[in-house]
This record gives structure tokens, sequence and C-alpha cells, in this order.
């Protein structure tokens, strides 16, 4: 009598099991009916009970629902489609990920692959129209969720550098340098591009390692064969710095690999102006102006360069007493604002609404008494 009692017991536990778990197959057909409402509320009922709270297909099934009812809301602009769950996608993951953790038996693997493709492009969708409203952390934990999936050992799929770069991105603009530097470290590494590499330099530079920025920008120089940008990131870095002995060797080397470049000879003729040597300033300038005459920066700089000489000039000319020595002094200096103003015309010929140099034609006209090209000008010095 007990072995039958005993029996009838076992056979009443396997129906309550077997019951329980028929409810979350029968979820299945609610997805499929598009009875997302109905759905949710049996699938959680599940979670909740003993006899399925620990079988994997709970989890599948539930991981499914979010997945398919997002799809659909996306596709038929249904908000209560995609909003059946608060951060939908993500608890569609994580479902996945708890049915993979408790298949043992890997019966559902395949069918959780199938799923994997779709969900890391549903992902990738989120973070760009997240990027394009400039919701840069959200962007960043989508398509961070692309790359878990796509490089999961279940997909080991070939790194997608282009999703690389746009996980980086979002790192980068919400200001996560951690991230960041990990995400443009590894495009740094597959020289993906220039522009990476520059970014790389900006992240370690904002999370306050300016050794390492500065490392990166020389490996990106001689990966990019003194790549434009690279370089005069960092002179500016080295000259805002003090380095100006750097500056110029960095320079150097880049008009060596690239002498059609007139952006390194204007930049190495300011560091050569910085560094008060002015003759090395106005050759470079000069130089640039062959390579780029239709530049009026480069003439408003070679103007510059004989106002300078030429105040310093008339600073010496005030400590000088005798009359003879103080005119020759003057008529040096007045010399050099006048050759100022042949390079500051040409500027302005090129660019007459540059308020600087119309500022500083009209100081110097004043200076050397030129009253017609003075007033000439002053309609635009208004």
């Amino acid at each position: 009598m007990k072995q039958y009692l005993v029996i009838i017991l076992l056979l009443g536990l396997t129906l309550s099991v077997s019951g329980q778990k028929s409810k979350v197959l029968a979820v299945k057909q609610m997805i499929d009916a598009g009875k997302y409402d109905e759905a949710k509320e049996a699938i959680e009922l599940a979670v909740l009970n003993d006899k399925t709270s620990r079988w994997h297909r709970t989890y599948y099934t539930k991981g499914l629902l979010c997945q398919t009812a997002y799809e659909a809301g996306v596709e038929k602009s249904d908000t209560k489609m995609t909003n059946l769950y608060s951060d939908q996608l993500f608890v569609a993951y994580d479902s996945y990920e708890k049915a993979l953790e408790l298949d043992l038996r890997e019966r559902t693997h395949n069918l959780i692959r199938q799923q994997y493709y779709g969900l890391a492009n549903d992902f990738r969708s989120m973070g760009e129209e997240l990027h394009k409203k400039r919701a840069y952390k959200e962007s960043l934990r989508a398509f961070e969720h692309a790359l878990l999936i796509g490089e999961s050992d279940l997909i080991s799929a070939k790194t997608d550098t282009n999703l690389v770069y746009n996980t980086a991105l979002a790192a980068y603009e919400s200001q996560n340098w951690v991230k960041a530097t990990e995400y443009l470290d590894r495009l740094h590494e597959d020289a993906y591009s220039p522009k990476t590499t520059l970014l790389l330099a900006m992240a370690w530079h904002n999370a306050g390692d300016s050794i390492r920025s500065e490392e990166v920008l020389i490996e990106g120089m001689e990966l990019y064969t003194y790549d434009e940008s690279l370089v005069m990131y960092l002179i500016n870095e080295l000259a805002r710095s003090e380095k100006t002995e750097a500056a110029k060797d960095i320079l150097d080397k880049a008009i060596e690999a690239k002498p059609e470049n007139y952006m390194f000879f204007w930049a190495r003729g300011l560091v050569y102006r910085r560094m008060n040597n002015y003759d090395e300033a106005i050759l470079n300038f000069q130089t640039a102006t062959k390579l780029a005459p239709d530049t009026p920066t480069l003439y408003y700089h070679i103007g510059m360069v004989y106002y300078n000489i030429g105040i310093d000039l008339r600073q010496t000319a005030l400590t000088i007493d005798e009359n003879d020595e103080y005119q020759e002094i003057r008529e040096q200096y007045l010399e050099k604002f006048r050759e100022a103003v042949t390079w500051l015309e040409q500027s302005y010929e090129l660019d007459p609404t540059n308020e600087k140099t119309i500022s500083k034609l009209n100081q110097l006209y004043y200076q050397l008494n030129m009253k017609e090209e003075q007033k000439a000008l002053e309609p635009k010095n208004d």
C-alpha cells in the first residue's frame, strides 16, 4: 500500500512539474500571436514558480518575448511594445544569458545563437539612434552590448571594427576616459585611422596622462607617416609646455617626410617666432606662401614678425639719448613697420574681412602717417 502511495505522489509531482513547464511552452504561442501582455504575465509567473524558476526554457522564452515585442514595436512605431519591460533589450540579453547559464546540456544554445544575430543589430541600431540624440552614455551602453554579443563564445564573429569605433566614440563623447582609451587603443593597435589615434591621444590627455598621450602621437606619426592632424596636435601641446626644441625637431622630420605640406612650414615658423628667431620664422612662412599662395594667414604672420622686430627696435630707440643714433634706429624700426604693412596688405587682399588684419593695418598706417591708406580702411574698421 505504501509503495502505491509513493508512486502516486511521484506521478503527481511529475505531472505538476510537467504542467508548469507546459505553461512556459504555451508562452511561445502567445508570442507568435502577438499577445505580448498575456505572454509577459505568464512568463513572470513562471519565473516566480519554484518548478520553473530554474529551468533554462523559462529564461529563453522571456528573452524571446522581450526581443520579439521590441522588434515588432520598432517596425510598427508602437512604444507600448518597445516598453513592455523597462530596458527591454537589456532584459532580453540578461534572460538569454541566464538561460545559457542554466542550460548545462546546451539544448537552447543554437536557438539563442540565432536570436543573438538579430539582438546585436537591435543594440547597434539603438546605439546609433541614441548617439544622434546626443545621449552618449546610453549610446555607449547599447554599443557595448552589441560588442558583447558579437564577441561572445556563442557567436565568436570577427570583430567589427566599425562597431568598436562607434563604441569608442560614444565613450569619448560621454567623457568616460577609461572606456574611451580601452576601445580607442584597440583601434590604434589595428591602425584603424589617424583620427582614432588622435582621439586616443586626446583621451589620455583628458584622463591626465600627458606622457602616454605624447607616446601615442609619436606612434601615430610613425604609423601614418607624419599625418598632419597628429603632427599639429603634438606641436601645439609641446609649444604649450614650452618644449619648443622638441617641437622644432618633430617639424624638421615632418618636413623631411612631406616637404609639400605648407602647414608644417607654417608651424615651424610659429615655433621659430616663439623662440625669437625671426629670420628663420620669416623664411619658413615665406616657403609656406610658395606652397599655398592663397592662404591669407601666412602673409599675416610674416607681417606680424616684421611688426615685432620693429617694436623691439623701437624699444631700443627709447633707451638712446644721442639723437643721431636714435634717428638711425628710428628709421630701422619704421622700415620694419613698412615691411609689415606690405605683407599685411597682401593678407588683406585675400581676406578683407579679417578684423585682426584690419586693426593692425590701421595701427601701422597711423604710425607711418599713411593718411590716405588709413582713410580708405576706415569704413571697414568701424
